[in-house]
């Protein structure tokens, strides 16, 4: 399988919170200062983050306060 045949996974708020253990709104302003992935548009209504790029964040992420 080619790697652009390979779908993006997508992760929602909730797994977030289990996996960063990041309140919403910590998750928001971390991401209104560039230092946590963006999320995006899965759907109507709908968003969610790379899992790539949240894994990524959290092998180098820095103590959050």
């Amino acid at each position: 399988m080619k790697e652009s045949e390979i779908k993006p996974i997508f992760v929602r708020r909730n797994r977030i919170k289990e996996l960063t253990g990041l309140s919403p709104s910590t998750v928001w302003r971390l991401e209104q200062q560039g230092r946590f992935p963006k999320r995006r548009k899965i759907g109507p209504g709908c968003t969610g983050w790379l899992y790539e790029e949240v894994l990524e964040f959290l092998r180098g992420s820095e103590k959050v306060s």
